[in-house]
């Protein structure tokens, strides 16, 4: 798993590939801010984020612990189909409710799953991108599967989609985002000219989002100069503000 210092340069570097505008200057890190670019006439600090889907305040379990024994199953699906394919899928497993397996039980599902997924993509032309699903003749453990697969992307993904799933980002949850960030802002504020937010998707899908809530024309009222959202898997960057 990447450390924090490499998923904040990753972001870092998305920014300054997605976003142009983004003066060229000496870069540091002092954290805080996350990076200072100095610039001849200008100071700009950057800080990163990353949305996580946590559990709500009446939720004992996040949805990812909820859904454990699942992510067990599908970690090791995930490994079987490497070791015989090595094609990065992105796939989505829609499982029954109240998963009780025993370790062998979670074994043999697990190599089911990887037989389905393999048998569904053989012969599969990997040149383009192209998805599939798959709800017939299933374990009774799993109602439906889906996935995809892109050119582009080289890390595979295998994921339960009722633990791992954020339907879409809110505007009361980037305002939230937007408020935690500006509550460390006095702490390096009076040192630069500008400051820019960037909120990012995470490493794992319960991190992804289907859609993202915009802003009318001076609705958000922030510190932050600019804000933006880098999505993870298309890699695209969303001006907020």
């Amino acid at each position: 798993m990447e450390s924090k210092h490499q998923i904040e340069e990753y972001y870092f570097n998305k920014l300054r590939e997605l976003y142009p505008k983004l003066p060229n200057g000496k870069v540091s890190r002092p954290e805080p801010p996350d990076f200072l670019i100095q610039t001849s006439s200008e100071t700009i600090a950057v800080e990163i984020t990353q949305i996580h889907n946590e559990k709500e305040h009446s939720q004992k379990f996040t949805p990812a612990q909820k859904h454990a024994t699942e992510d067990q199953i599908l970690k090791t699906a995930e490994h079987l189909f490497a070791l015989r394919s090595g094609i990065p899928l992105y796939v989505r497993f829609h499982f029954s409710d109240n998963i009780v397996l025993n370790a062998k039980q979670r074994e043999i599902l697990s190599e089911q799953i990887c037989e389905l997924v393999a048998d569904e993509i053989k012969d599969r032309e990997l040149s383009e991108r192209f998805s599939f699903s798959l709800n017939n003749c299933l374990p009774n453990e799993l109602i439906y599967v889906d996935g995809d697969y892109f050119p582009n992307v080289t890390d595979a993904c295998w994921y339960s989609a009722k633990g791992r799933f954020v339907p879409n980002l809110t505007k009361r949850e980037i305002i939230n985002v937007i408020n935690k960030k500006e509550k460390k802002m006095s702490n390096y504020l009076n040192k630069v000219d500008k400051a820019i937010l960037v909120i990012a998707e995470g490493e794992i899908p319960n991190s992804w989002f289907a859609d993202v809530e915009t802003f009318g024309q001076d609705e958000l009222v922030t510190q932050f100069e600019k804000v933006f959202i880098i999505r993870r898997l298309f890699g695209n960057l969303i001006e907020v503000k």
